[in-house]
């Protein structure tokens, strides 16, 4: 039997029936009105080319009224070339090239546009039931669909059809298009869907997701997840199915935009087909095939996950508790998937001309992160061993691999019900590798006094992680543990030589957050000087106030803010674990702070400020999300105010 596809290539290859882009026609239209008087227009001249002088050319009659020998080179670019019938066509044209008017693109186009894609569409389809084993029988029909599909790509230039483009039910042709038999229809269809889609589009946002909530109805998302398998996973750039399941994944890129549809990626809880979307399984089988060179769509697909994985906590909760079964490597979760993937570069980064196989390092990564923040997955942290892989890449991996691990290991602590991740560190011997990064930092700044630099062999690992592991180990570890024991005397090994690199660190924290608040208040200053008279600008005005305010708020804690409140929650635990066992950090931690014109007092004062940035507010019918943000506010103010007490 004939392939259909390779059929379809042929059609093609004659053109199709859609629209130009102009959609004019000028030329023509003045040719069909020449011919209507009774003339028929004369065909073209021949091409004249410059690189064959030396061969005989025809001879052609210059038109009446032409001054040849004004003409540069022989008279070819001043009249020369045109025989007087050419020129009288030309002329008609410019007479009457006003009275061609543009084309309406209003409801009504659109109307027309999907009669005649539905025209089309049921034309094929009876055609492919007739001669099913005939493909030449109907590819004919197939190309006009293609022209009729690709003709529609027009409603992105124009925001006000896209409303009427739903309300006439083009989203449901466009439903039944992606099940067609031919997959470069489909993947014509999923272009458009692309197109339209696109948050970049001339539209208003609620406009455009009233529009997509029209997909959403029509159940395309789960119809283009099925066709992720369908279409092949062909690492071939050019192959149309390898660009098909790229634009899936833009589609569904696209979709996340609204956190609605970032819930329902993974899971559907409502409707009639509740459960697992296969998405998911879907990209976890992609992300852990191996290639080299890592192709765009296995990128793409890991980009995918970390997106949805930032924005849905429904999306969190079904990826780190459901198991799936792979082919290759049998059930795993989610959490046991990013870690398999992350093993390869234990000892080495990604090569830096490998951007596809950077990315997807980058993107698993920032999947980690995310999902260790959820109770669920720091639970799979810890029964997967990720806690040991995090120490092998901090200790023997490549510098973008210790930065990410220890941020990883920063989020993953920094609740407060995870006593089980920090003595799973300590008899790891994660002090080791922490303490090892935290003396060898450097406190940097720029001369723009913002957020301070570590430069050291370990320059590429952030401070500010480091410091919030310390603090977390301090909250999370049990009382009296050997693993806080072990803690403890780190700082008093060396003759307290972290407890004087910590109040170092402090001292030019405190520089920088006193620079920037100068900074700040002379900004803000001159700033409410353009306080306007007019009533009717002064709205406007209050409200770029309020942003400007929203900006200095991040700023503050951008320059130094952050780092000041991490390094005294750390000094107040060690005065308040040194208090009963006599260990001289307490004795030691105040001489450092008189020599510095400081005092515990100043470091309660950080912390009550800190305490109360924190807001706690019951509400009804809060989300699960809500629940667990509260509860961990709660936890952490809780320990502020134990600390702030014993100060």
């Amino acid at each position: 039997m004939t392939d259909v596809n390779s059929l379809l290539k042929r059609f093609n290859s004659r053109g199709n029936e859609g629209p130009s882009i102009n959609k004019k026609r000028r030329l023509d239209d003045a040719l069909n009105q020449y011919s209507k008087g009774g003339t028929t227009p004369p065909s073209l001249p021949p091409v004249v080319r410059d690189d064959l002088q030396d061969e005989p050319q025809d001879q052609v009659t210059p038109a009446v009224g032409d001054d040849v020998g004004n003409d540069d080179e022989g008279g070819r670019f001043y009249g020369g070339g045109l025989s007087a019938k050419q020129r009288e066509v030309l002329d008609f044209v410019d007479k009457y090239e006003d009275d061609v008017t543009d084309e309406v693109y209003d409801a009504g186009w659109v109307s027309k546009r999907l009669a005649k894609l539905d025209k089309v569409v049921k034309k094929n389809t009876q055609l492919r039931a007739r001669y099913p084993d005939q493909p030449e029988k109907f590819m004919e029909s197939e190309t006009e669909l293609d022209g009729c599909i690709k003709s529609l790509s027009l409603v992105t230039e124009y925001p006000q059809l896209y409303l009427p483009f739903a309300e006439l039910h083009g989203v449901t042709i466009l439903a039944n298009l992606l099940s067609h038999d031919n997959t470069d229809i489909v993947v014509d269809t999923i272009q458009l869907i692309e197109e339209l889609t696109d948050s970049d589009v001339a539209i208003e946002l609620d406009d455009l997701k009233k529009f997509m909530s029209t997909f959403v109805d029509e159940g395309i998302l789960g119809v283009l997840i099925e066709n992720l398998g369908r279409l092949s996973s062909s690492t071939s750039e050019g192959d149309t199915e390898h660009a098909g399941i790229f634009q899936i994944l833009n589609v569904l890129e696209n979709f996340t935009v609204f956190d609605e549809c970032s819930d329902i990626m993974f899971i559907r809880t409502t409707g009639s087909n509740q459960g697992d979307t296969g998405l998911l399984p879907w990209i976890l089988r992609r992300i852990l095939v191996k290639e080299k060179p890592v192709s765009q769509n296995k990128q793409y697909a890991a980009e995918l996950l970390s997106i949805v994985l930032q924005k849905s906590h429904i999306s969190r909760g079904q990826f780190c508790r459901q198991t799936y079964t792979t082919p290759d490597m049998g059930d795993l979760t989610g959490v046991d998937a990013l870690l398999r993937i992350l093993s390869s570069y234990r000892l080495y980064d990604p090569p830096a001309e490998e951007d596809n196989e950077t990315e997807l390092f980058e993107n698993v990564f920032d999947s980690l992160s995310v999902v260790v923040q959820d109770a669920r997955g720091r639970d799979k942290l810890l029964e997967n061993e990720g806690i040991d892989l995090l120490l092998l890449i901090l200790t023997s991996g490549g510098k973008n691999g210790k930065t990410r691990a220890m941020k990883v290991l920063d989020y993953a602590l920094a609740s407060g019900s995870c006593s089980a991740l920090a003595v799973d560190l300590v008899s790891n011997g994660g002090l080791k590798v922490v303490f090892k990064h935290l003396s060898s930092s450097r406190y940097k700044e720029d001369k723009y006094f913002t957020a301070g630099a570590v430069h050291s062999n370990t320059k590429h690992i952030t401070l500010d992680a480091i410091l919030g592991v310390l603090a977390s180990l301090f909250r999370n570890l049990p009382e009296d543990s050997s693993q806080k024991i072990k803690l403890m005397a780190r700082f008093v090994e060396k003759k307290f030589e972290k407890v004087d690199l910590l109040l170092n660190f402090r001292k030019l924290t405190m520089g920088q957050v006193e620079r920037s608040a100068i900074a700040i208040k002379a900004e803000r200053d001159e700033f409410l000087k353009s306080k306007p008279d007019d009533m009717d600008e002064l709205d406007n005005w209050n409200d770029e106030v309020q942003a400007r305010e929203a900006e200095w708020y991040i700023q503050k804690f951008e320059n130094g803010g952050t780092r000041l409140q991490l390094i005294d929650v750390i000094l107040a635990w060690l005065a308040a674990e040194d208090e009963d066992d006599g260990l001289g950090v307490k004795e030691r931690l105040i001489r450092g702070l008189e020599s510095q014109n400081q005092s515990l007092a100043d470091i309660k004062e950080t912390l009550v400020s800190y305490r109360q940035e924190i807001q706690i507010e019951n509400t009804t019918g809060e989300s699960e999300e809500e629940t667990t943000q509260r509860e961990e506010a709660t936890q952490l103010a809780e320990m502020l105010d134990v600390l702030i007490d014993f100060l």
